[in-house]
């Protein structure tokens, strides 16, 4: 193991060494406020040989500050074996969005930095500025794996920002944002929440043997944000019992109760197990399979409902349920669509279609009369809505609604679907 080349090291030899542990705060640096829920990685790297030395691998360690924005990284597990192996660097990165990054062994604007310390560290992270360019972010940050995830979303920006910096032009649609005083701070991309990878047509039919085709499309039960997105996934030349639809919460402001309430509100008596994780849901009902989970450490939602000819029993639906589960790093952030979309127009005298679900696609109670709105939710987490020309329940059976209503809607208070509709 090399000595580090910590400030303090040739002083503070047990406090310094490379293995950790790493402690220290992270706030705000023009105001010294905590910020919580930072991401901060450790990254040890080794080199091994005795002639020739060259790079052998390196371990990591991942932890979110609390909300005193303290952070304590435990001691390198010594994962990276062999008979020459050696531990040689060690540093922090810390990331927090709507912030500058920061590493502790370098500073943006080039050269080592000076002042970290192991123990009692203190992080100031400056606030993202508009003239701040993602793609020279994410050079210098270097994001190691733990990382990926959050920072997937500035990937698309850093490519505009390479493409404008070669002399192209367009990109997203921009919205722009006033400071105080009405003075224009900047432009801001409008972006929105990206589920349609996390299970694709492809995946579907190697897994439920469906040979035919399907649309993916958002359902339009929900209003599609930087938190929620809904996903269709409709077989083309079958009835709705072979479609698929995916409802996926990520980071909602409201936080994660009520997207658990919600979700478990949609199931009704229906108790979670740990299928997937601590808090899933399953249930069968009018021919409709449907899974839902929480993951609170990631933050993430997930409603999966299948019809009972695409899933033939409630284990195919759970088996896509956990593909998902698995594939919850796909989750990205996109320009918003309805940004550059020209405004849709409509026959004067004529009702817009709804846009289908699977029939019965929200496992709840029984349908309420049409019209009939459910509470809203102060949380910012909105419900899920089924569409179709019956509701499934697993306390009641399956419930009629009339022909040719609007999109159903579900309160997470009252767990009641109100109006249906006829896929498309």
């Amino acid at each position: 193991m090399r000595p580090p080349a910590f400030v303090g090291a040739r002083d503070l030899v047990t406090d310094a060494s490379l293995l950790g542990p790493f402690d220290g705060q992270v706030v705000d640096a023009a105001t010294s406020e905590p910020i919580a829920e930072a991401t901060v990685v450790a990254v040890w790297s080794y080199d091994r040989g005795d002639g020739f030395i060259g790079p052998w691998g390196a371990e990591t360690s991942s932890v979110t500050t609390d909300a005193a924005g303290r952070y304590r990284i435990p001691p390198a597990r010594l994962s990276v074996r062999g008979s020459t192996a050696r531990l040689v660097d060690a540093y922090l990165i810390v990331y927090k969005r709507g912030y500058a990054g920061y590493r502790s062994d370098a500073v943006p604007t080039g050269g080592p930095r000076s002042d970290f310390t192991v123990r009692h560290n203190r992080v100031e992270l400056r606030k993202w500025q508009n003239s701040d360019s993602h793609a020279d972010h994410l050079l210098f940050l270097a994001p190691p794996r733990p990382l990926h995830k959050a920072v997937r979303w500035e990937a698309d920006l850093a490519n505009l920002d390479l493409f404008r910096a070669l002399g192209g032009a367009g990109g997203p649609v921009v919205a722009v944002e006033e400071e105080e005083g009405g003075k224009p701070a900047g432009p801001v991309v409008a972006e929105v929440l990206d589920a349609t990878a996390l299970l694709t047509p492809d995946e579907v039919r190697q897994r439920t043997g469906y040979t035919e085709a399907f649309e993916v499309k958002d359902l339009t039960d929900l209003k599609r944000t930087g938190f929620y997105h809904g996903v269709h996934l409709q077989a083309v030349h079958s009835d709705e019992r072979h479609d698929l639809a995916l409802r996926v919460w990520s980071a909602p402001p409201g936080g994660m109760d009520p997207v658990a309430a919600t979700i478990q509100e949609t199931f009704g008596k229906v108790k979670p197990a740990g299928d997937i994780t601590p808090e899933t849901w399953s249930t069968t009902a009018d021919g409709v399979h449907a899974i839902g989970f929480v993951d609170r450490e990631q933050k993430i939602g997930v409603l999966l409902t299948c019809g009972d000819q695409q899933c033939h029993d409630l284990d195919s639906a759970l088996i896509l349920a956990k593909h998902v589960y698995r594939n919850l790093d796909r989750l990205k952030q996109v320009p918003d669509p309805a940004a550059t979309a020209p405004a849709a127009t409509t026959p004067a005298g004529t009702t817009p279609a709804p846009s289908g679900v699977p029939g019965g696609a929200v496992p709840g109670k029984s349908a309420a009369p049409s019209g009939s709105g459910g509470a809203t939710n102060p949380a910012g987490v909105a419900s899920p809505k089924g569409q179709g020309n019956s509701t499934m329940s697993p306390e009641s059976g399956p419930t009629t609604s009339p022909k040719d209503q609007g999109a159903s809607t579900m309160s997470p208070e009252s767990g009641q679907p109100a109006g249906k509709g006829r896929r498309p």
